[in-house]
This record gives C-alpha cells, structure tokens and sequence, in this order.
C-alpha cells in the first residue's frame, strides 16, 4: 500500500515542485498561453478521447456529474453560514469555498489511482465545476453573468461531441483520435506546472483567514463527498473519484478574477495558496483513505 501511494504522490509532488523550481530560477513561463492552451486544447483533448474511449455507459458517466451537484449543493448549504458568521461578502467567498480546484490536481490523481477509467470518471465530475466556475463563479466575484462562457465552453462543447458519438456509435478516423490523444496527454502535466509556477507568486494575504477557510473548504467537501457517496450508494472507484474530487483545496481561477475585478485579492490568494499548500502536504493520506475506503 505504500509503495502504491507513493507512485500516486510522489509524481505529482516532484511536478509542482518543477514548476515553482522554474519561477525560482527565473525561467520564463508564459502562464497566459499555457493557461489557454490547457482550457481551450489540452483539456478539451483529453476530454473527448477518454469519453470516447471509456467502456463506461452514459448513465455511470452522468452519475458522476450528478454527484458533482450534489455536492455543490451540500457545499452550499454548509458555506452560507460559515460566511455570514464571519461577516464576509457572499459572492466571493461562497465561490471559493464552491468552487474547488477541480483540474489540475485531481485529475492526474484520479489517473494515477484508477488508471484511465478512473480519469473518465473524474471527467463529467471536473466538467460540472468548470462550466459553474467559468459562468456562475465568476458573476459571484465579478458581478456579471457571462453566459457565453456557458454556451460554448471548450469542454462543454467537447463533452456534447463525446457523447454524440458514444450514442451513436458513430466511426471516428483513428488519425483523429491518435491527434486528440496526444494532444490531451498534455493536460496532464501542464496544469500541474502551472500551479507549481504560480504557488510562489500568490500572495498570502490574510493568512488566519485564510487558513480558516481553507479548513472550511476541505472539511465541507470531504463531509459533502461522503453524504453524496451514502445517499447515491456509490462504492468502489466512482465513490473513490467522488471523495477526491471533492476534497480539493481552492481553485486558482477564483484568485484569477479576483485579481482581474479587484476584488479582495490579497485575502483570496491567500485563500489559495494556503488551502493548495495544505492538500499537497495531504495527499498522502487522502490517496490511502481513498484506496482503504473504495478499492477498486
């Protein structure tokens, strides 16, 4: 169990530590251009061809992102008295604590744990958070509903293709999904750079409050990701997918458009930083949690 642990953390880890190993060392990163690579390429990529690929049907598949809301839902609930205890706006912090990083680290986790299927699992789960994040995340920060941003959202559009073909049985050139494959094997280890990059530029703000909420955020989702497990009655590797996707700290995009409306920034990068700083030092024992819990 161990050694299977560490083949799950530790490449993750040394990634992250790659990436900040770059800003340290004042390599260049162009964190724009790799950041829309990943949502507007990578991601949708990887998305299609394991869709596509998976021997799961449409109704397991729409199970996770049912499961998705339900936890949103839970998170919710549990979040909107936290905040008006401690006097803070509603919009920006119920998005941080809604709105977990749903990408960049559980994705590869949820490979590294299941294999492919459970990445194809964890996919309509991350596509849930995405699409709210881009449209409803970013009006409870900015103030402003984009729904263009809905409408045709890279992965919202890739996932309606996947599903099109999985329906239909649709015949795909295998040249095309050999370009797809390669193309979404980079939304792996690009992400994880990405945050590894940004984690030593983020400023810490607020750090007690920060802390705060990042406890708020692992401990709401863990409790929201275990009742969703229970009243859908998930076991094995879904609940597995469901529990780590849950448990996830604070997503850099809320810190993103923070910055980019002014709104609280210090104290949501500090949000940030502390709440990814914690997960990372608790990967470990979330992966053995996950593999004692929900063998697969």
């Amino acid at each position: 169990m161990l050694f299977q642990i560490l083949d799950i953390t530790v490449p993750v880890l040394l990634i992250l530590s790659l990436g900040s190993a770059l800003y340290i060392l004042k390599i260049h990163f162009d964190s724009k251009t790799i950041g829309i690579l990943i949502i507007k390429i990578a991601t949708p990529c990887l998305t299609f061809t394991t869709l596509v690929k998976t021997e799961f049907t449409l109704a397991e598949l729409l199970q996770s992102g049912l499961a998705a809301l339900m936890v949103m839902a839970i998170v919710a609930a549990l979040a909107y008295p936290f905040i008006k205890m401690q006097g803070d706006k509603l919009g920006p912090y119920m998005s941080c604590l809604l709105h977990p990083n749903s990408g960049n680290l559980p994705l590869p986790l949820c490979l590294l744990a299941f294999g492919e299927a459970g990445l194809a699992l964890a996919f309509p789960y991350f596509v849930v958070i995405s699409v709210s994040q881009n449209t409803f995340g970013y009006a409870m920060i900015a103030g402003k509903l984009r729904w263009k941003e809905l409408l045709f959202h890279p992965i919202v559009i890739s996932v309606t293709a996947a599903l099109i073909v999985k329906s239909t049985n649709m015949y795909l050139p295998n040249m095309l999904l050999i370009t797809t494959s390669y193309l979404g094997y980079t939304a792996i280890p690009l992400p994880l750079l990405l945050l590894g990059y940004a984690l030593p530029q983020i400023s810490a703000g607020n750090l007690k409050k920060g802390f705060m909420y990042s406890f708020a955020r692992l401990a709401f989702g863990v409790i929201a990701g275990l009742s969703v497990i229970y009243i859908l009655g998930l076991s094995g590797m879904l609940a597995g997918v469901v529990l780590i996707m849950a448990s996830m700290p604070v997503a850099l995009l809320n810190f993103i458009i923070a910055v980019e409306r002014n709104i609280e920034p210090d104290t949501i990068g500090g949000m940030v930083i502390t709440s990814s700083l914690m997960m990372i030092t608790l990967i470990p024992v979330l992966v053995w949690v996950v593999l004692w819990m929900f063998p697969a």
